[in-house]
C-alpha cells in the first residue's frame, strides 16, 4: 500500500479484512444451515467487524507512535466500507447524476464521465488503488446478478448489472490496468413517441416502426456501440400487446422489462451463465437461444446477437416465432447479412452461404440502423425491407436512407406483402406516398435529388 495516505491504506486494510470475513461466514452459514445469512444480519455483523478492525489499526498507529484517528474519521471509514460492501461505494453519487450516460475507468484514479449532450470530463478517484478496484469488483460480482460471477486472473473479464438496470464491463490483466466501463441508460421505459420527442426520428418513422410491430415484422435493430439500440429495442417492445408471452435472451440483463409487469406480465427473462471454478456449467447465449423456443413464446427477443445463436435466431424468426426482435453491430442496414453470415458460420453445423441467406431472406423483414450525429445526438439513420425474392443473395428495398445530416429520410414505399401487412397494422400508406411525393418536389426544386 506503498504512496496511500493514512486514510486510504487504513480503509483499504479494514475493508480487505471484514470482506474476506464475511466470505468466510457466508460458507459456514451456508454449510451449517443450508441457508445464506439475511442482508440484515449481514450489516450487522459487518458493522462489528469493522469496529474490531478499526481497534487493531488504532493499535496499530499507537505502536508506530502515530496519532490515533478521531471518531469522525473512524465513522467515516466505518460508513466507507459498509458502502462498498454493500452498496457501490464511490460509484453511487455517479449513478445517481441523471446527465451521466456513460462511466470509463482506467485505473482507481483515472475516472471519466460521459454526460448527455457529449460533454466529457475526469471526475475523483472511484477506489485508493487499483488493487482496491478489483476488490471492489469481485465484491460486487460475488452479490450482484443472478448468478455469482467472479473476477481475478483466471477470470479477468466481468460483465455485471448493476442496481437501477446499469451495466458494468470490466476487464484486467490484458491492460496496463484494470478498466471499467458503465453504461447508465436513463430511459428504461420509453416509447417510440419518446424518441421522436428527442429527435431519434421523425413521427411518420415512429408511426411506420409501430405498425410494424403490431404486424408481427421481424426486426433486427443495428448500429454502433452507443448509437440507442437497446432504446430503440425498449421503445419496440413497448408496441407489443401486453397478453402476448415475450421471452428475452441477454448475455447480461439490459432490458429488464420484469421491472414493468403491467406492461408485459407474461415475461421470461434468460440470462447467460459463466462456468465455474471447474470450468462446468456454462450456459451460452446460443444455448440460451434454442432453449426459449421450447417455451412457447409469442415473440423472442435477443438483446444482442454476437455470435452462433444468429442461426438459432434466424430459425425462430423463420419459424412461428413473427414478431421477433434483436440488436446486433453493424455500421450500415446491409451490413448486417454479412455480419449474421459470420456470426452463423461460428456454430457447428457449418451451413453454405446459400442456405444463410435463405434463412435470412426469409426470416427477417425489416433493418433498421442508428448512429451518433457530429453532435452526438443518436437518431436512426436508415431503414430497409428485406425482400424474399429469388435465390440468389440478399435484396432490399431501401425505405429510409441518411440524409445530408445523418438522420433517416423516406425514400420509398414498402412494397409486397409487407405493404399490405403494415396496411392491416394501421399504417396511412396514402399519407406516406403523399409525404414521398413532397419531398421528392422540394429536392426538385433544390436542384436535383438529395
Amino acid at each position: 500500500m506503498s504512496g496511500l495516505n493514512a486514510f486510504d491504506s487504513a480503509l483499504s486494510r479494514v475493508r480487505s479484512a471484514v470482506a474476506a470475513e464475511l466470505s468466510d461466514r457466508r460458507r459456514m452459514s451456508q454449510l451449517e444451515s443450508n441457508a445464506p445469512l439475511s442482508e440484515a444480519n449481514e450489516r450487522a455483523l459487518a458493522e462489528s467487524l469493522v469496529w474490531k478492525e478499526l481497534d487493531l489499526v488504532a493499535r496499530s498507529r499507537a505502536s508506530k507512535g502515530d496519532a490515533a484517528f478521531d471518531a469522525a474519521t473512524e465513522e467515516l471509514i466505518l460508513e466507507r466500507v459498509i458502502a462498498d460492501l454493500f452498496g457501490l461505494g464511490a460509484l453511487e453519487y455517479l449513478l445517481a447524476d441523471e446527465t451521466i450516460e456513460d462511466i470509463f475507468i482506467n485505473g482507481c484514479d483515472n475516472v471519466i464521465v460521459a454526460r448527455s449532450g457529449g460533454a466529457r470530463e475526469r471526475v475523483g478517484r472511484i477506489a485508493e488503488s487499483d488493487a482496491a478496484l478489483v476488490e471492489l469488483l469481485n465484491t460486487w460480482a460475488s452479490r450482484l446478478g443472478r448468478t455469482e460471477r467472479r473476477f481475478d486472473t483466471a477470470n479477468p473479464r466481468l460483465d455485471l448489472k448493476l442496481p437501477g438496470g446499469f451495466r458494468l464491463h470490466a476487464i484486467m490483466e490484458v491492460s496496463p490496468r484494470p478498466t471499467v466501463t458503465i453504461r447508465c441508460p436513463r430511459h428504461t421505459k420509453v416509447s417510440l413517441g419518446d424518441l421522436v420527442g428527442l429527435g431519434s426520428m421523425d413521427q411518420h418513422l415512429a408511426d411506420l416502426l409501430g405498425a410494424a410491430v403490431r404486424a408481427r415484422c421481424n426486426i433486427i435493430v443495428a448500429g454502433g456501440t452507443g448509437a440507442g439500440k437497446t432504446t430503440l429495442l425498449r421503445a419496440l417492445i413497448h408496441e407489443i400487446p401486453p397478453e402476448e408471452r415475450l421471452v428475452t435472451v441477454e448475455d447480461t440483463s439490459e432490458l429488464n422489462l420484469g421491472m414493468f409487469p403491467e406492461a408485459h406480465p407474461n415475461v421470461a427473462e434468460l440470462e447467460t451463465r459463466d462456468a465455474n471454478v471447474e470450468g462446468k456449467g456454462e450456459i451460452t447465449m446460443a444455448q440460451l437461444t434454442k432453449e426459449c423456443l421450447r417455451m412457447s413464446p409469442d415473440r423472442v427477443i435477443v438483446g444482442e446477437v454476437r455470435g452462433a445463436e444468429a442461426l438459432a435466431m434466424l430459425k425462430a424468426m423463420s419459424q412461428g416465432n413473427d414478431g421477433s426482435m434483436c440488436t446486433l453491430h453493424a455500421e450500415s442496414c446491409r451490413g448486417v447479412a454479412s455480419r449474421v453470415r459470420g456470426y452463423c458460420a461460428e456454430a457447428a453445423n457449418q451451413l453454405p452461404m446459400p442456405v444463410i441467406d435463405g434463412f435470412y431472406r426469409t426470416a427477417v423483414d425489416v433493418v433498421v440502423h442508428l448512429h451518433k450525429t457530429l453532435d452526438r445526438r443518436r437518431c436512426i439513420s436508415s431503414l430497409v425491407q428485406v425482400t424474399d425474392e429469388g435465390t440468389d443473395g440478399i435484396k432490399y428495398n431501401d425505405l429510409y436512407v441518411r440524409d445530408g445530416n445523418g438522420r433517416a429520410q423516406l425514400a420509398s414505399l414498402p412494397g409486397g406483402l409487407l405493404r399490405e401487412r403494415l396496411v392491416a397494422a394501421g399504417l396511412d400508406m396514402d399519407r406516406m406516398a403523399w409525404l414521398l411525393d413532397q419531398q421528392k418536389a422540394m429536392a426538385s426544386a433544390a436542384g436535383g435529388p438529395r
